[in-house]
């Protein structure tokens, strides 16, 4: 029973997690992309009282903001703000795998498995056919600042990987380091944005709650959900259940905005999902050493 939970809450998470990209591109119709990344990290910042400051180096923490932070929240949010379908974004972002993979074994000195190789091969080439058949749904310039936001996503990954310090805390200490970053961005990319005071009080509700969406559900819940599923049944046993983000997050941009795919692009996202699958799934597979 317990394990059957475990699974049910990673489920849950990877909805959660799929659906934030349609919340995003739903709250990008009514905020900005900094000031959507502002009101997200100002609620994720909240968390610091609750969940305390995290215990690590200040480089530890800088490297972990700009890869966290900057490159996972804020530029995923640029790609979809610059045009790049919802469904497509979650897709690409999942290429995080195989920039986390080649990090390890850079720098970590990790094994690579020969199941991994071959993944890593049909990945890229999945990614090189959704880059060509995407047309409209996939920009270029879209499309590599995706890239940008799975390299940094895979750069938190690294730095998660060399210390023992709770993803939570990390996250809202790293929201809270990037507000005025985000904050000083706006004023001098945005010069003629609307005021802020302005801005907020035009919102209608469905922007609130895309807000809500993006900084609560997806965030908050999704991540206390994945967390138990790990602290159940292990990374190891959780981690394959992520293919399903790009999964959960096409077919609610289908549902819900009328999002529709070629089938040339996804067969180019098969074959992205089907790498990440051999790179992942075998270790899933493999029983933990007994000491």
């Amino acid at each position: 029973m317990l394990k059957r939970n475990a699974y049910a809450a990673a489920f849950g998470a990877t909805v959660l997690f799929g659906g934030n990209f349609v919340a995003v591109r739903i709250a990008l119709d009514y905020f900005d992309p900094y000031l959507l990344t502002t009101l997200r990290f100002a609620v994720i910042a909240t968390l610091i009282p609750f969940v305390g400051w995290p215990l690590v180096s200040a480089r530890t923490l800088l490297t972990y903001t700009i890869g966290s932070g900057i490159g996972q929240y804020l530029l995923s949010t640029f790609a979809i703000q610059l045009g790049l379908s919802p469904g497509l974004a979650a897709l690409l972002l999942q290429f995080q795998v195989f920039m986390s993979l080649a990090l390890g074994c850079l720098i970590l000195g990790e094994e690579v498995r020969t199941t991994t190789i071959v993944g890593s091969v049909l990945g890229i080439a999945g990614l090189v056919g959704v880059l060509a058949t995407g047309g409209s749904k996939a920009p270029m310039v879209a499309s590599f600042v995706c890239l940008l936001s799975a390299a940094g996503w895979a750069m938190a990954n690294l730095t998660l990987k060399q210390t023992s310090e709770k993803v939570i805390r990390l996250q809202s200490a790293s929201a809270l380091i990037c507000l005025p970053a985000v904050w000083a961005a706006r004023t001098l990319m945005l010069p003629d944005a609307p005021r802020v005071a302005e801005a907020l009080t035009q919102a209608p509700l469905a922007g609130w709650l895309a807000v809500a969406y993006v900084a609560i559900a997806s965030f908050v819940v999704a991540q206390i959900l994945w967390g138990r599923a790990i602290a159940s049944i292990g990374l190891a046993f959780t981690s394959p259940v992520a293919l399903l983000i790009p999964v959960f997050g096409v077919a609610l941009s289908a549902l819900l905005l009328g999002e529709h795919l070629s089938f040339q692009v996804l067969l180019s996202a098969a074959f992205v999902l089907g790498g990440v699958g051999l790179h992942v799934v075998p270790i899933a597979l493999t029983k933990p050493a007994t000491e």
